[in-house]
C-alpha cells in the first residue's frame, strides 16, 4: 500500500533489510519472519505492549549521500510487499539514472507516489477500516489459528492475572472470541475463549486483583486488569457475549451481518472508530435502544440525533430534549425524564419548512423547522444547530420511503370466503358480552372517559400524541374500558405494526385454518382453558377469534408458535381490542416487549426470575433470603410474568397492570411483584415451608379488587378483599417507581442470559451423554469429546432448530456438508471406499445418536459390518 512519503533518519533501528538498490531498501520488522535474537525479541516485546501497531513490512526512498529516508509503502504481508517492490523496479528504477541531481530524484519519486495515491483516490469509497486496524486484524489471525472470515471487532491493551504476576499484553474481541496475547522476552501468553463458553462477566475490584473484568468459563476463571477504557472494554464485551446468546437461543447462523449503509449515508459528528465493525456494533446497539425507548419494530435503524427543543401547544412551553431520525420516524424525548415524547411516522410527513422562531430567546437564524403531517398536526422543533443538514437528512429519509406508502388502503370487517371457510374479524368481546354494571361503576368509567378525552384533546390521538406527565398518572389510576384497546396498541407501538403490514393477518388466518399442524392441535388443546370464567370463551364466538389469533401468530413466527400462557394473555386482549388488534398486541409482547419468553424453553421468563432475584436482594435483602431458602422465587416468574398476572389475580384487575406495562414495558412487572413481597413480608417471613409462602400470596393476589370495573364472569369473586388494584400500582410506583428502571432491567438481563443459557446448554448436553450411555457404545470421555466436536461444527455454521424434541439427542444434527466434513476428520479411512456410503446421505439430518452409532463402528466393526450397520443407523 502506497502512503504519503514519510521522513525517518534511521533506517536499520527496528527493522532487518531484506532486499536494497541504489535508491530503494525494502525492510522486515524485527520479531517477524525468520529474524531471531535478542533484538527481535525486544523489539517483539516493544510492539505487544506500545499503543501503536506498525506494519511489519515497508520500502524506503534513499538517495547515495542522503542521510534522510523516506517510508513510500507499507504492508501487512511480504507478498503484497513484494508486488510494490517489483512495481518500483519495473516502472521507476531505470527512470532515476537519468537524473543529475539528488534532490530531483527524491523530489520525482515523492511526486509519483503522491500522484499514485491521489488517482486511487478519486476512486476512493471510504474504507471500512484503517490501515492500523487491518495490521492488528491480521495479527490476530496468525496468533490465534482463526478462519478468514472471523471478524475482529476491537482490541484493548491491558494485564492479565497469571498466577500472581499480571502479563501486559493485548486483549481481541471478535465476533465469536475473545483472546488475549502478550509476548515479553520470549514468554508468550495465549488465551483463546469463546463467547458462547461464557457463563459469567463482571466488573470487580478486590484486593487481589484491583479494578479488573473477571472471566467466567466452564473451564476456570480469568481477570483481566490495567484497562484505559474499561468501561468500553467491559460494554462491548457484554454486547458480544449477548449477541453470543441469542444466537443459541434462537438456533441462528453463528454469521454477523454487517450494514453497509453506514459506509454511504449522510452523517455529521460521527466520532471515528477503530474498525468499522466496531462501529456498526455501536449503531446496533443504538437502533435497539431507540427501539425500546419509543416502541418502534425491532427492524428500525437509528440515523442520528440532534439536541434542539419541541414547542407543546397545551402548555405553551418550549421544552430542550433531543430529536431521533430514523428511516421511517421522527421522535422526541424531552430531557426532563417522562415530561414529553412524540413519535412521528414519515409516512404522515407532508411538509418540512424553515421556521422563524423555535425557542425562547432564539433568532431567526438559530434553526428552527416546522413540520406538518398529512393530518393538519404542526410540530415545531427549534435551537437546531444545523437546521439545514437536518432538512437535508429529512428530505432524504422522505425521499427513500417506498412510492406506497402514501396510500392508506381501506379494510372492511366483511365476511371472507377463502377455500369454503367463511370468517368475520370480531370487535371486542366486552362490546358482545356486555357486563350489568351499577350505576356507580358508569358514573366513575364516564368521568375517566371523559378526563382522557379532554387530555387527548389537548396532545392529539393516535401515534403521534405527546405522552406527558399528566398523561401517565392517568395511566396509573387505570384506562377506561372503552379506550383500553386504542390505547393499547398506541402505548406499545403495535399499531405502526398493523399499518405497515395492512392485509397480513387475513392473509395469515386464511392459511393457518386451512392447513394442518401439531402447533394448530396444541392449540385447539388449550382454547377452553383461556379464561373459561368469561362467558365470550364459553361460546364459540370467543373460541374462534381466539383460535384465529393464536393460529395465525403460529404461522407468523414459527420460531416461537405456540406456547402455553399465550393463550391466556390473547383472551384478555380481545375482550377489550378488536380481533386483528390483539393479534398484533400479541405480537408486540412476544417479540418486543417479553422477548424469549414464549418459547419451550421460556428463556425470557427464567432471565427475568433472575433479574428478581437480584433485585428482591436488593431491596428486600431479610425477605429474599427467606424466599431463597424456602424456593419459592423460582416459583413466582414463571406464573407471574408469562401470564402478566391474570392467571392469578382477577383479570379486571390484571388489566390495570397491563396498562402500565404496555405504557412504561417490562419494568412494571418488576416493580409490582416486588410491591406484593413487601406488603406481604411480616406474613412470608414466619412461613417455615414453601406451600405455606405460596399460599400467603396466593390468597393476596385473589383478594386484589377493581371497584372502578366489574368483571363479566360466571364464577363470583369470593375471595377476601386485600387492596384495591389503583391503590397497589401507585403504591408499586411510588415506592419502585425511580429504583427499577429499564435501563438496570436491561442490565441485569444481559448478565443473567449468559447464566441462564449456560445452564440450558449444559444440561441438555448432560441429558444427552446419560441418553446414549446406556449400550456403551463408546466410552464416556470418547462420548464427551464427540459432542464438542458436533458443539464446535454448530457454532460455526446454522443450528438446525429444535423446538419440540423427541430425545435430548435431537438438539444435535448435521447436515449433509457438516457430517462429511466431521466424520473425514475423525475417521481418516473414510477417504476410501467409505466416502462413497457417505454420499448417499447427502440429503438427510443426521443426529447426534446416529453420529455416534456410525463412529463407534467405524471404530470397531469389521470392514462389511461398517457398510452394514452405517446404512442403518444413518439410513
Amino acid at each position: 500500500m502506497w502512503v504519503k512519503p514519510q521522513e525517518v533518519f534511521l533506517k536499520t533501528a527496528l527493522w532487518d533489510t531484506d532486499e536494497t538498490t541504489l535508491y530503494f531498501v525494502l525492510q522486515r520488522r524485527k520479531g517477524h519472519g525468520k529474524s531471531r535474537g535478542l533484538s527481535s525479541l525486544l523489539v517483539g516485546t516493544l510492539d505487544s505492549v506500545r499503543d501503536t501497531k506498525p506494519a511489519p513490512y515497508r520500502i524506503l526512498h534513499q538517495t547515495p549521500n542522503s542521510e534522510i529516508y523516506y517510508v513510500i509503502a507499507t504492508a501487512l504481508s511480504e507478498q503484497e510487499i513484494r508486488q510494490d517492490w517489483q512495481w518500483l523496479a519495473d516502472n521507476v528504477s531505470a527512470t532515476l539514472y537519468s537524473f543529475d541531481r539528488e534532490e530531483d530524484i527524491t523530489e520525482f519519486v515523492c511526486c509519483k507516489i503522491n500522484s499514485i495515491i491521489a488517482t486511487e483516490q478519486e476512486n476512493f469509497v471510504e474504507d471500512e477500516d484503517t490501515l492500523m486496524y487491518k495490521n492488528v486484524d491480521n495479527e490476530f489471525h496468525q496468533r490465534f489459528g482463526m478462519p478468514s472470515d472471523e471478524k475482529l471487532v476491537c482490541y484493548y491493551s491491558c494485564s492479565y492475572w497469571k498466577g500472581k504476576m499480571p502479563r501486559q499484553g493485548w486483549i481481541y474481541l471478535s465476533v465469536h472470541y475473545m483472546c488475549f496475547y502478550s509476548y515479553i522476552f520470549g514468554r508468550k501468553t495465549t488465551i483463546k475463549i469463546r463467547w458462547a463458553d461464557v457463563t459469567e462477566l463482571v466488573k470487580t475490584n478486590s484486593l487481589l486483583f484491583p479494578d479488573s473484568i473477571k472471566v467466567v468459563t466452564r473451564d476456570g476463571e480469568h481477570y483481566f486488569t490495567l484497562f484505559l477504557r474499561k468501561n468500553e472494554t467491559f460494554a462491548l464485551m457484554q454486547q458480544l457475549a449477548n449477541i453470543a446468546m441469542k444466537q443459541l437461543i434462537d438456533d441462528k447462523t453463528g454469521s454477523y451481518n454487517i450494514d453497509k449503509d453506514l459506509l454511504r449515508k449522510l452523517s455529521k459528528n460521527v466520532p471515528k472508530k477503530p474498525s468499522f465493525l466496531k462501529r456498526d456494533l455501536d449503531a446496533k446497539k443504538q437502533s435497539n435502544l431507540y427501539t425500546l425507548r419509543f416502541r418502534l419494530p425491532q427492524t428500525e435503524k437509528l440515523d442520528g440525533t440532534e439536541v434542539c427543543t419541541l414547542w407543546t401547544p397545551y402548555n405553551k412551553r418550549h421544552n430542550w430534549g433531543r430529536l431521533y431520525l430514523s428511516q421511517n420516524f421522527i421522535c422526541f424525548d424531552s430531557r426532563i425524564s417522562n415530561l414529553v415524547r412524540l413519535t412521528i411516522p414519515l409516512r404522515n410527513v407532508h411538509q418540512v419548512e424553515r421556521a422563524e422562531s423555535g425557542g425562547t430567546g432564539s433568532t431567526g437564524d438559530s434553526g428552527c423547522i416546522l413540520i406538518t403531517t398529512s393530518h393538519h398536526t404542526s410540530f415545531l422543533f427549534g435551537n437546531i444547530s444545523d437546521r439545514e443538514f437536518l432538512v437535508n437528512k429529512i428530505s432524504e429519509l422522505l425521499a427513500k420511503l417506498p412510492n406506497d406508502m402514501y396510500r392508506e388502503k381501506p379494510t372492511r370487517a366483511v365476511a371472507r370466503l377463502e377455500e369454503g371457510l367463511t370468517w368475520t374479524p370480531q370487535p371486542p368481546l366486552m362490546t358482545l358480552f356486555k357486563t350489568n354494571q351499577t350505576s356507580s361503576i358508569k358514573q366513575i368509567q364516564q368521568k375517566k372517559e371523559k378526563k382522557w378525552e379532554d387530555h387527548m384533546s389537548e396532545v392529539g390521538r393516535g401515534v403521534s400524541m405527546y405522552q406527558t406527565t399528566e398523561g401517565s398518572e392517568l395511566v396509573v389510576k387505570g384506562i377506561p374500558e372503552s379506550l383500553r384497546g386504542e390505547l393499547w396498541s398506541v402505548f406499545s407501538g403495535s399499531i405502526l405494526q398493523r399499518v405497515q403490514n395492512k392485509g397480513l393477518y387475513e392473509k395469515l388466518v386464511n392459511q393457518a385454518l386451512a392447513s394442518k399442524s401439531s402447533v394448530n392441535d396444541e392449540i385447539e388443546r388449550d382454547l377452553h382453558r383461556s379464561l373459561p370464567e368469561h362467558p365470550a370463551f364459553q361460546n364459540d364466538v370467543g373460541i374462534s377469534a381466539l383460535r384465529r389469533v393464536l393460529c395465525a401468530y403460529a404461522l407468523k413466527n414459527p420460531t416461537i408458535g405456540y406456547c402455553q400462557a399465550m393463550n391466556i394473555v390473547a383472551s384478555v386482549l380481545l375482550i377489550y381490542c378488536p380481533e386483528e388488534q390483539a393479534f398484533w398486541l400479541l405480537a408486540t409482547i412476544c417479540e418486543t416487549l417479553l422477548p424469549d419468553y414464549y418459547n419451550t424453553r421460556v428463556i425470557g421468563a427464567l432471565v427475568d426470575q433472575g433479574v428478581l432475584e437480584e433485585l428482591a436482594k436488593a431491596h428486600l435483602p431479610e425477605l429474599h433470603a427467606k424466599l431463597d431458602e424456602l424456593g419459592v422465587m423460582k416459583m413466582i416468574s414463571l406464573s407471574w410474568f408469562l401470564t402478566l398476572f391474570i392467571s392469578v389475580m382477577p383479570y379486571e384487575c390484571a388489566v390495570n397492570v397491563m396498562d402500565c406495562f404496555f405504557y412504561d414495558g417490562a419494568k412494571v412487572i418488576f416493580q409490582v411483584t416486588l410491591t406484593i413481597l413487601d406488603i406481604n413480608r411480616d406474613n412470608l417471613l414466619k412461613c417455615v415451608e414453601d406451600g405455606q409462602a405460596m399460599q400467603i400470596l396466593s390468597n393476596y393476589l385473589e383478594g386484589i379488587y377493581n371497584d372502578e370495573a366489574m368483571a363479566l364472569s360466571t364464577e363470583p369473586r369470593t375471595a377476601e378483599r386485600t387492596i384495591k388494584i389503583q391503590d397497589l400500582v401507585y403504591q408499586s410506583y411510588r415506592t419502585y417507581g425511580g429504583k427499577v428502571t429499564s435501563e438496570c432491567i436491561e442490565h441485569l438481563g444481559l448478565k443473567h442470559r449468559l447464566r441462564v443459557v449456560r445452564q440450558l446448554e449444559d444440561s441438555l448436553e448432560r441429558n444427552t451423554l446419560r441418553a446414549l450411555q446406556q449400550d456403551k457404545l463408546l466410552e464416556p470421555n470418547e462420548l464427551q469429546e464427540l459432542l464438542s466436536a458436533i458443539r464446535e461444527e454448530l457454532l460455526w455454521a446454522q443450528r438446525v432448530p429444535c423446538d419440540r424434541l423427541e430425545a435430548p439427542y435431537e438438539a444435535y444434527r448435521l447436515d449433509y456438508a457438516q457430517f462429511k466434513t466431521l466424520f473425514m476428520a475423525l475417521s481418516p479411512w473414510a477417504k476410501g471406499d467409505m466416502a462413497e456410503v457417505i454420499i448417499t446421505f447427502r440429503k438427510s439430518l443426521i443426529n447426534f445418536h446416529q453420529l455416534r452409532t456410525t463412529q463407534s463402528v467405524a471404530i470397531s466393526a469389521q470392514h462389511t459390518v461398517k457398510h452394514e450397520q452405517i446404512y442403518k443407523s444413518i439410513g
